[in-house]
């Protein structure tokens, strides 16, 4: 049945599985032969998503250089976890932080979460979480949306200070600037990254995606 499924879905999308989460609307979905879960405007994970953070880390060398110690804030369907492990070979321990539980139900009912060994996922809000954890990690990845628009509290510096007491190599921050108040809002993530870090770099993926990657 998948097959026919994926074979369908290139001349429209078909759902797999449908269920509202802590944001909204989640789906499930195939898109031209791929199983992709998506929010109500925009990817979550395995789509455009997936193809943002292939490249980010194609052009950081993360296959030459792999991490030791990987800190996730923002899962989703696993998209990164999914990269990092069968893509790139990385076996380093992952840990995850999501808000949604029903966004894991999803990642492990539909997208093969629970076959990763070595990751550690915990449920709670990332904004709140990173300033009690004590682990410093050689790569931190922060995904963290409502929706397409960027979760609240992530455009503070306190989240930028505590972003920095736990890395200890390089952050990936990911944002999406679609029009005017989302464009200010990633630009204050980069000025916050800036006061708090030596070195902030800036990759344009996507035609919308500014992902910033702070040493």
């Amino acid at each position: 049945m998948s097959l026919l499924l994926r074979i369908i879905s290139y001349l429209w999308p078909v759902r797999v599985a449908h269920a509202h989460g802590a944001h909204g609307e989640l789906e499930v979905r195939y898109e031209t032969g791929r199983l992709v879960l998506n929010s109500a405007h925009g990817n979550q994970s395995f789509g455009s998503l997936h193809r943002v953070w292939q490249q980010v880390f194609a052009r950081m060398g993360l296959r030459e250089h792999p991490p030791q110690e990987v800190l996730m804030l923002g899962l989703g369907g696993g998209s990164i976890v999914h990269i990092l492990r069968e893509e790139l070979g990385v076996a380093a321990p992952i840990t995850a932080v999501e808000l949604d539980p029903v966004m894991v139900e999803l990642a492990r009912q539909h997208f093969g979460l629970g076959v990763h060994t070595g990751l550690r996922v915990l449920v709670g809000d990332a904004t709140l979480q990173v300033h009690s954890m004590r682990e410093r990690y050689d790569l931190v990845v922060v995904d963290l949306f409502d929706d397409l628009d960027l979760a609240r509290g992530v455009d503070t510096m306190g989240f930028a200070h505590a972003l920095r007491d736990r890395c200890s190599g390089i952050l990936c921050f990911n944002t999406v600037g679609y029009d005017g108040p989302s464009g200010q809002r990633c630009q204050r993530v980069k000025d916050n990254l800036g006061r708090v870090f030596g070195k902030v770099d800036e990759l344009r993926v996507e035609g919308v995606n500014r992902v910033f990657l702070a040493r």
